[in-house]
């Protein structure tokens, strides 16, 4: 009897779709994984963006993935580049010729196309694991934790850049609507691959915005009034994931592979 290859399932998202090295084996993807013999591609990561997300979906195609979980997170994230002793030159010389025209031919460009996800920052999760997970370029979290949370990756004129933003600049529709677009579009790359996928939209297509995906199959959207991680899993604080794993994760787990199989 010929002997079939074992599938990947790869998983993309934030925290609630990661797995914590603190808590091994424990999360749903770990568990569902496991329990079906697949080869798990955890890539999500800890506050990341919809914008980060989306570099995992890439690298989920990259590596030919048999299946892609998306997971949607919030608008209220960022990426911030990181300033240090290879990049700090960078911000010098824009600080000296800060003006008008000079403004515009010495922007800082530290994100590297070529590098995808190798550009955020991992730390905690199972995808920090991964051997291209190096040199990052900027960091992926969501704004409060950025602004208020004690942390050595940012400068403080960064931090205060961050508040500043955060009271005069940042709209939570127009942020919603670039997410919207850019997890729509990580689709289409998915589709173009002919890879099957599931998406939840609770924290991103909501209201108006569902319009934005709403050209996805109902047998790829995970809809809020089917499955809702706030309201369906016993919150846990302790794990990076949010979850009890005694509990949580197999509820989790049983959910995520009961669409999987309708799927495959």
């Amino acid at each position: 009897m010929i002997q079939q290859e074992r599938k990947t399932i790869a998983v993309c998202g934030d925290s609630w779709w990661s797995a914590d090295l603190n808590y091994p084996g424990q999360s749903f993807a770990e568990i569902l994984c496991n329990r079906n013999d697949w080869n798990l591609l955890s890539l999500a990561r800890f506050g990341c963006s919809n914008f980060a997300i989306c570099l995992q979906v890439d690298k989920a195609i990259e590596l030919d993935a048999d299946l892609v979980v998306i997971g949607t997170t919030t608008p209220d994230r960022i990426e911030i580049p990181i300033i240090n002793n290879n990049t700090s030159g960078i911000w010098q010389r824009l600080r000296e010729t800060f003006g008008w025209c000079n403004w515009f031919t010495t922007q800082p460009r530290v994100f590297k196309k070529t590098q995808g996800i190798s550009n955020v920052l991992h730390a905690n999760s199972l995808s920090s694991t991964h051997p291209w997970v190096k040199d990052p370029t900027i960091i992926s979290e969501s704004l409060n934790n950025l602004a208020f949370w004690k942390n050595s990756v940012m400068t403080t004129e960064q931090v205060d850049s961050l508040k500043s933003y955060m009271l005069n600049l940042y709209d939570t529709g127009t942020k919603q609507q670039y997410d919207s677009w850019i997890i729509s579009d990580a689709c289409r790359r998915l589709e173009k691959n002919k890879i099957p996928f599931l998406i939840y939209i609770n924290r991103l297509y909501n209201n108006d915005f569902y319009k934005d995906i709403e050209w996805v199959s109902a047998k790829h959207i995970i809809l809020p009034e089917e499955f809702t991680l706030e309201h369906a899993l016993p919150r846990d604080d302790g794990p990076g994931f949010h979850y009890r794993p005694d509990t949580g994760s197999a509820i989790f787990a049983d959910y995520i592979e009961k669409r999987i199989k309708q799927l495959l």
